[in-house]
């Protein structure tokens, strides 16, 4: 992937921002978070969109170079079952290409399909973490942001260990994804939910892609929310609830996890852990890439203001 302009480390601070008046104690900046999400969709027979077929979410992630901040590498991030429906035992073959549905930028309304080739030369352009109860995925994208209305969630909003192991039953989290009744015409609009950390098992859990599908395995917190089949792939944030100074599992906002399933009728789903994806992205050995997680340190001397 080419260098591209996105977050700097200060830019980086754009995510900590009040929510909003109603809901002013959450202290996350949904605006660049719902311009970190795209809307997933199939290709037809052809391998044009098949713009009646929303499929999922994926967000974007963007990751500096330690010679240069200001530029890097942006990846898509989603749910493996997306990308791969045959690990997934879903009955269907693997897709060859998909597309993002973006927001573009010069118009008020206006979106775009970009193209994201899973194929190439008979070998998968994306990569999934070598546990195979892991579901989720990072694909490489290409996005102009002089077109498109576009930010991306900074690999330094990915937690630490130590801010993880703080991560706790009760714990308040936000996700923004597709919702397929409702993908808008002309414009993404990602449906933010709202809940909390409802289990963290020990151990795999058991799910499947339709009820006459086999089962199989993976690894994930529980959340309590009513999250929906098109909701895959889409991030879930740790909120820290801070009107009033009270931060519940850590003091900012974090990137926690990728929706991986859904238990319909129930308000719980599951979440893939972002700790999968931070090894996925340090299993690739990109070149030059800083991936610094945590808050940035503070400069031992400071220059004066």
């Amino acid at each position: 992937m080419r260098p591209i302009k996105s977050f700097l480390i200060a830019s980086a601070l754009f995510f900590f921002g009040i929510f909003s008046p109603l809901l002013a104690s959450i202290n996350i900046n949904v605006d660049a978070v719902q311009k970190s999400v795209v809307f997933l969709y199939a290709a037809d027979p052809n391998g044009a969109v098949d713009k009646t077929r929303p499929i999922g979410t994926g967000f974007l992630v963007f990751i500096p170079l330690k010679s240069d901040p200001k530029h890097g590498y942006r990846v898509l991030v989603t749910a493996r079952h997306m990308l791969d429906p045959t690990w997934a035992k879903c009955g269907i073959e693997n897709p060859s290409v998909i597309y993002a549905r973006v927001n573009k930028k010069s118009e008020k309304f206006g979106v775009e399909f970009v193209r994201i080739q899973l194929v190439d030369q008979g070998k998968p352009t994306w990569v999934h973490h070598a546990d195979n109860e892991v579901d989720a995925a990072v694909a490489h994208i290409t996005i102009d942001e002089a077109i498109f209305d576009v930010e991306s969630v900074p690999v330094e909003l990915f937690p630490t260990e130590a801010e993880t192991a703080l991560q706790t039953i009760g714990d308040p989290v936000m996700s923004a994804g597709l919702l397929p009744l409702l993908p808008g015409n002309s414009r993404n609009y990602p449906i933010f939910k709202f809940g909390q950390i409802s289990n963290i098992p020990a151990e795999s859990i058991e799910t499947r892609c339709r009820n006459d599908m086999p089962t199989f395995p993976v690894k994930v917190w529980l959340i309590a929310a009513n999250l929906v089949p098109g909701n895959s792939g889409s991030p879930i944030f740790h909120v820290p609830l801070g009107g009033s100074g009270i931060s519940f599992g850590g003091t900012r906002p974090m990137l926690i996890g990728v929706q991986s399933l859904s238990y319909i009728g129930s308000d719980v789903a599951g979440m893939t852990p972002i700790k999968f994806v931070y090894q996925i992205l340090e299993q690739q050995g990109i070149k030059d890439a800083d991936l610094h997680r945590g808050p940035q340190p503070v400069p031992s001397n400071p220059e004066p203001k």
